[in-house]
């Protein structure tokens, strides 16, 4: 990418999922900046070569964000909801406030990292075209934080739903194993990992259309009981039982991703810890 054609990226959030990407843009040639509401997290921003920011975010106000995003050209809004740490926020409101500073500083075009959760329990095929019906209060507040950024016309707007996510020192057999028992054994994973969702992003950018909505789960759908049960082998840890049941089955496809935007997968099985 030549000089005079780097477009400056704005990371608001970068977390697990964020400060990789701020360090995989850089590399791929983006003037980057990230954020975090840390200042003890400055030093890894800043150790990607994105350059760092203090932005907090709140219902009622934010702090630092004009200053971060003067002279941006793409925004990726990478903050987690935190709805289940805290029940009663209202990250709706949040992103309410960040879109007015969106507008206010003019940035042209933003990426909403949303999740599946906005198809809450719906059993099928589910593409990005799938009615929205959200179960869960995370999942019904992302739908609206969806509804807020895209009806705005003084912005272009792009979605990825990301399914679950995998990678470095994350993944839920480590949290199933401490249950009682596993629910839904017969459902399908909708999962996806780090690595394919830093180029999922990379190729939303590359390719930016406003008002796009791109699911972003892995191809590789095995049964729940299958999948843990050999994460679990690897993971050298002991499952409790899966519970008999008839649950909700369901596979969320990535074929638009693929087929708009070429998007190969590159964590294809899922069967890795790291």
């Amino acid at each position: 990418m030549s000089v005079e054609n780097k477009k400056t990226i704005g990371i608001l959030g970068c977390g697990w999922l964020g400060l990789p990407l701020a360090k995989q843009l850089v590399k791929e040639g983006y003037i980057v900046r990230g954020s975090t509401t840390q200042a003890s997290k400055l030093d890894k921003i800043e150790q990607t070569e994105a350059s760092a920011f203090i932005v907090c975010c709140e219902e009622d106000k934010c702090e630092g964000l004009a200053t971060f995003l003067a002279q941006i050209n793409i925004l990726i809004i990478a903050l987690p909801p935190g709805v289940r740490a805290n029940p009663s926020r209202r990250f709706d409101l949040v992103i309410q406030n960040i879109q007015k500073e969106i507008i206010a500083q003019g940035v042209q075009k933003v990426l909403f990292i949303s999740s599946t959760a906005v198809y809450g329990e719906t059993e099928g095929a589910i593409v990005e075209s799938t009615p929205t019906a959200a179960v869960s209060s995370s999942g019904k507040q992302l739908v609206q934080c969806e509804q807020i950024l895209q009806n705005s016309t003084v912005y272009d707007t792009s979605i990825i739903r990301f399914g679950g996510l995998i990678g470095p020192n994350r993944h839920p057999v480590y949290t199933l194993a401490k249950r009682t028992q596993i629910n839904n054994p017969e459902g399908k994973i909708n999962f996806i990992h780090l690595e394919d969702c830093i180029e999922l992003i990379k190729r939303c950018i590359q390719y930016f259309q406003r008002g796009s909505i791109y699911n972003g789960v892995s191809p590789y759908h095995p049964s729940r009981k299958n999948y843990y049960t050999e994460m679990a082998k690897k993971a050298a840890i002991q499952l409790p039982p899966f519970k008999k049941q008839q649950g909700i089955t369901r596979t969320i496809s990535s074929q638009k991703a693929e087929k708009n935007l070429g998007m190969r997968f590159i964590v294809e099985n899922l069967l890795t810890l790291n």
